[in-house]
């Protein structure tokens, strides 16, 4: 420091004039020993001020978000401790990668955090598991990999969350499957930065889902296996399950079935089978079992035992409904069949409300209903072997025993009405009903019906003191008697009495309607709203004024103008409300208690009556439906005794084999048995009876009435009965049709293969004549140009005319061959069989060897067809030539006659195709080797022949018999070995006379003009051009008709004709004038063919072709065509 005494002066002492802390800054304001300008000092605070108000603004800015970053760290540690809790609980494994800069998201190295759980999920050590994608990627299964990848990257591409199920390899080298679900993270211009995702080990549940799956596809197989009908409903009536066999009862698909209600497939009722019991079963009451008979569209009766049980929920309230029924048709048809009469009506007995025993002719108990025991307390022991009149009432005795004793002296029926004692000394009332049969064995039997009439009898009682009337039970007019005495005896205008219709809920028909005066006719009504509704509900009703007023909807109370309503139910012996007694006045009034208890008296009258009624009906109907269904059953029923004789048929069988019933019953079953069959019948019947067995017969055949047969599938089984021998039930079915089907199809299969044989020829055949008939077409046509030059030279024109006959011959052959391929276009016209038996002779005679006589037979009468005269000389040609190579070696006669003949309608009827009428008989016979039956038998195959390789190809005698059958002919052969053989041909005749034809010369008719002529043969345009050059035309011809188009597109008023072939390798002739026409549709076309699939003369007309002429083509047919066309 400088001294005070220095020359120099100090600096002026400060002094701190204000101090203030900002957290850790310390601000402080000092003043120098100078005293300082007041203005400047002034400004300095102002300023100051300003700084620290900023600076303590700033402090508590910044104190401010380092709390709420404090409080923001807490949460996050809060939820990251919850996070971590969850995901150690959750048994799920976590990870995430973060891909390396420039390298793609699943290169191996990419860096990945993988949670403890997720390493411990696959069995390995932290320090076992390197943090990076290669790691977890190497334990995905080889056949799992590829599609896990390929799902996180489409998650990457459409940054939508994914979820993969794979296998992932543990430490132990066990495969588990892991469900994966992952989320990627992208920035803001949606780049993929980082992902991360779970895993959790499914291992346990797929196996449960792989094993639920097994039995869900057993169990579907089991229901679709099942011949029974199957379905379920849940609690809504809705099907969740159906299978095939009901679908098909239903007529609909499975599909049209699942998610309906009854109320949907059946929306005019309901289903007898499908919708009866759900509503039992759903409401807790049980399994529910039931039979039903369903009748079909084909109006086919089936019956069907159904069970309904719950289905899921619990036993109060089932979940659904579970069905399954039963096809019972056949064994409901077949228990009826061979029940014997006892057994049949048993079941009814034992179920009857009323008693029902069998006795003796001296009235000894040999049954008795169980129901004995409830009415009289009587055992089944109780009264085996005692006398049904000892307990008769003795006032009783004698009319019940002279009644009993008439009706079995007179094998009838009887009826009594007596008191019964019961095992408790009491009696009781009853009305019997008997009848006598006889057993197997001839004895005279009783069934005796009685009914507890106790209470009746005691009603009856009442009412006849009261009304003195007797109505006999099932007399016609019963219950109008009852309604009629019981309206006078209450002195009231209207009683009704009525029956609720069954199946009908709310309905009922009226019995009797006593209206004031008389009856009123039947009427059916509506008991819904008016005071009969509650009466069906079982309650006795008494309105005795207003009935109008409480009930405004009953139609029936209305009109009556009803006031007062007295209802009583009327009820069965099973407590069931089965119609309704209505005591009704137009007035007002109150019925007495007497008038009460005679209504009661009649109504319990009137449900017994009914009841009776029903019973008696529902016997009837079920008596005439057992016996429809023995006689109508399309089966054949026999019964027959030991001895084999018939004791039963029903009338279907009788009907199949032309029997009556009452012509079989005593005759032998042997006698509808085919003898060659009797054997192995006979002893299916005694091994049948021998061991109480069913025997079934594959195939037997029956005779019929007529001789015909009947092949039938029979089953033999014993019918035991109690007391006497053991019998037969033969049930056949009519296999008829089947065999025959069998036998129609082996012919078919016969034929198939003929027919393939046929096509592979005809294929063959089209080339040969399409190739042919060209170099025909050049042989004929020069050959014909040749003989017009040389008309002078008699010797050249005769060589001329052998190569026209030659080709002419081949020409023939062509069409030979196609029609024996049916491929041929046939001329046909009316044809002389004479002229051209004339003609063929003329050219086979001098081929003949002298050792061969030929006689000639025919009628003055000309033989005139309608056929094709080529192939008629084919057929004469063919068994001709056949006939000398039989008489070759050692000569012989053939014969040819020809002659008219008649066939007539039955004669007609029994030949394959052959109409009755006039036809022509053309013989051809000779005296060569002959055949054997089995060469007869294949004569007409295709390729078959008896020649030497060389000397013929099989196809003649095919041809001939395609040209016959073509032409509605027949052709037949007889044939003995070393005697000869004899072909008889049949042609429908023509009544008409055919012109001889004129002498053919060489007159063409010339022209002019110019002929576009195309043809891929050279051979055939250089013929053509020549000879219509030669008549005048000027022509062009190419072998190109691509060329042939270019050279009239550039030109087309041209030409005047365009003549062209149809098969030409690089375009057809019908495309080709579908071109031409195009560019100049009044161009006339001349088509020429030798074959062709696909061109016919009708279609070339449609095309717009002007003539069509068929290969090979001469000169006389192309001049004249091209005359016709220019004309």
């Amino acid at each position: 420091m400088e001294s005070p005494h220095s020359g120099k002066s100090s600096p002026p002492s400060e002094t701190e004039i204000h101090r203030e802390q900002l957290g850790d800054i310390t601000i402080s304001l000092q003043q120098s020993g100078v005293p300082p300008d007041q203005d400047i000092i002034d400004s300095d605070v102002v300023s100051l001020q300003r700084r620290l108000a900023a600076a303590l603004d700033a402090n508590a800015s910044l104190s401010t978000q380092l709390t709420d970053t404090r409080r923001q760290l807490e949460d996050f540690k809060m939820q990251l401790d919850r996070f971590c809790i969850a995901a150690e609980g959750s048994r799920e494994g976590f990870w995430e990668g973060h891909p390396l800069p420039g390298k793609p998201w699943n290169s191996p190295d990419t860096p990945a955090w993988y949670s403890p759980q997720f390493i411990a999920l696959l069995g390995f050590e932290e320090e076992e598991f390197p943090p990076v994608l290669e790691t977890w990627a190497s334990l995905i299964h080889p056949d799992d990999r590829e599609r896990v990848f390929m799902v996180m990257a489409a998650h990457i591409d459409t940054h939508v969350p994914y979820e993969v199920e794979s296998r992932l390899r543990t430490k132990q080298g066990e495969y588990r499957w892991f469900q994966g679900k992952g989320q990627a993270i992208f920035d803001a211009e949606g780049r993929f930065i980082r992902g991360g995702g779970s895993i959790r080990d499914i291992t346990e549940q797929k196996r449960a889902e792989d094993a639920l799956k097994e039995k869900h596809d057993l169990l579907m197989a089991v229901v679709e296996g099942a011949s029974e009908v199957l379905f379920v409903k849940d609690g809504e009536g809705r099907y969740v399950l159906v299978n095939s066999s009901a679908a098909n009862l239903l007529g609909k698909q499975i599909e049209e079935i699942v998610g309906k209600t009854d109320v949907e497939l059946f929306p005019h009722g309901s289903h007898p089978l499908f919708s009866h019991g759900d509503v039992e079963v759903l409401c807790g009451e049980g399994t529910q079992t039931f039979e039903t008979e369903i009748v079909e569209q084909q109006s086919v009766s089936r019956t069907f035992f159904v069970t309904k049980e719950p289905f899921g929920g619990s036993r109060l309230k089932p979940g659904g409904v579970l069905g399954y029924a039963h096809d019972i048709t056949f064994r409901k048809a077949a228990e009826l069949t061979i029940q014997e009469r006892e057994k049949r009506y048993r079941a009814i007995m034992e179920n009857a409300y009323d008693l029902i025993a069998e006795v003796d002719e001296n009235g000894q108990f040999l049954y008795v209903s169980p129901n004995f025991k409830e009415v009289l307390g009587y055992t089944h022991k109780d009264l085996l072997g005692t006398n049904i009149f000892v307990p008769v009432h003795p006032e009783d005795r004698p009319a019940v025993i002279a009644e009993f004793q008439r009706g079995m002296a007179a094998e009838g029926s009887g009826q009594s009405v007596y008191r019964y004692q019961g095992r408790e000394g009491e009696y009781r009332w009853f009305e019997s009903t008997g009848r006598v049969f006889r057993s197997a064995l001839g004895e005279r039997r009783g069934v005796v019906v009685s009914r507890d009439i106790t209470q009746r009898k005691q009603s009856e009682d009442a009412l006849e003191a009261i009304v003195r009337v007797n109505v006999v039970p099932g007399s016609p007019n019963f219950f109008e008697t009852l309604v009629g005495v019981l309206a006078k005896a209450l002195d009231v205008p209207m009683v009704f009495l009525s029956e609720r219709m069954e199946g009908m809920e709310g309905k009922a028909r009226a019995l009797a309607f006593w209206n004031r005066d008389h009856f009123e006719s039947a009427l059916e009504y509506d008991c819904v709203e008016g005071p009969c509704e509650h009466v069906f509900r079982g309650q006795a009703v008494d309105y005795r004024s207003q009935v109008r007023a409480l009930f405004p909807r009953s139609a029936t109370i209305q009109a009556l103008g009803v006031e007062a309503y007295f209802g009583i139910p009327l009820i069965n012996s099973q407590k069931e409300v089965v119609g309704n007694l209505a005591i009704m006045d137009t007035r007002p009034f109150v019925l007495s208690p007497q008038g009460k208890n005679l209504s009661e008296i009649f109504a319990a009258r009137a449900g017994t009556e009914l009841e009776r009624k029903r019973v008696q009906e529902d016997l009837q109907k079920s008596r005439e439906q057992y016996r429809a269904l023995y006689d109508q059953t399309p089966l054949i029923y026999f019964t027959v005794d030991p001895q084999g004789m018939i004791v039963s048929v029903n009338h279907y069988g009788a009907r199949i084999l032309g029997y009556d019933v009452q012509e079989l019953m005593g005759q032998s079953v042997s006698s509808v048995i085919h003898p060659s069959d009797r054997s192995i019948f006979l002893s299916s019947i005694e091994k049948c009876l021998r061991e109480s067995t069913k025997n079934i017969v594959p195939e037997l055949r029956k005779i019929k009435k007529d001789g015909t047969t009947l092949w039938v599938r029979e089953t033999i089984q014993a019918i035991g009965q109690p007391l006497g021998p053991k019998m037969v039930l033969l049930s056949c079915e009519d296999i008829t049709e089947k065999k025959r089907t069998e036998e129609a199809l082996v012919v078919s299969e016969q034929q198939l293969r003929h027919t393939q044989k046929m096509e592979a020829i005809g294929t063959l055949a089209g080339g040969i004549a399409h190739d042919f008939n060209n170099i025909l077409g050049a042989i004929l046509g020069y050959s014909e140009l040749a003989m017009a030059q040389v008309a002078q030279d008699q010797r050249l024109k005769s060589y001329l005319q052998e190569v026209q006959a030659a080709g002419q011959r081949a020409r023939d052959l062509v069409k030979q061959i196609l029609a024996f391929s049916r491929r041929s276009e046939q001329e046909r016209e009316a044809v002389n069989l004479q002229l051209v038996i004339r003609d063929v002779l003329r050219m086979i005679r001098a081929s003949f060897p002298a050792s061969i006589e030929i006689l000639i037979s025919m009628g003055p009468d000309p033989a005139v067809i309608y056929a094709d005269a080529s192939q008629m000389q084919q057929i004469v040609m063919n068994l001709c030539a056949n006939a000398e190579y039989a008489m070759r070696d050692h000569g012989g006669v053939l014969e040819i006659s020809l002659q008219h003949k008649e066939v007539p309608r039955d004669m007609g009827d029994r030949m394959v195709k052959l109409k009755a009428g006039p036809y022509v008989e053309l013989t051809i016979r000779d005296t060569g080797k002959g055949m054997s039956p089995e060469t007869v038998e294949r004569i007409f195959e295709p390729f078959f022949t008896t020649k030497q390789a060389g000397e013929g190809t099989g196809l003649g005698l095919a041809v001939v018999h395609g040209i016959v059958h073509n032409h509605g002919g027949r052709i037949t052969v007889s044939s003995m070995p070393e005697v000869g053989t004899t072909f008889t041909v049949l042609f429908p005749r023509l009544d008409v006379v055919v012109p001889l034809k004129p002498e053919e010369v060489m007159d063409w008719p010339t022209g002019s003009g110019k002929i576009l002529f195309v043809d891929d043969e050279e051979m055939l345009t250089r013929w053509g051009t020549q000879l219509l050059s030669h008549l005048g035309y000027s022509v062009v011809s190419t072998v190109n008709p691509y060329e042939a188009l270019e050279w009239f597109r550039e030109t087309p008023r041209d030409f005047d004709v365009v003549v062209t072939d149809q098969t030409m390798p690089t375009m057809s002739g019908d495309t080709l004038a579908r071109a031409l026409l195009d560019i100049r549709q009044d161009i006339p076309i001349l088509l020429c063919t030798g074959f062709s699939y696909t061109m016919s003369a009708e279609k070339a007309k449609a095309l717009g072709i002007k003539a069509f002429l068929m290969k090979p083509v001469n000169g006389k047919s192309l001049a004249f065509a091209l005359r016709e066309i220019l004309a």
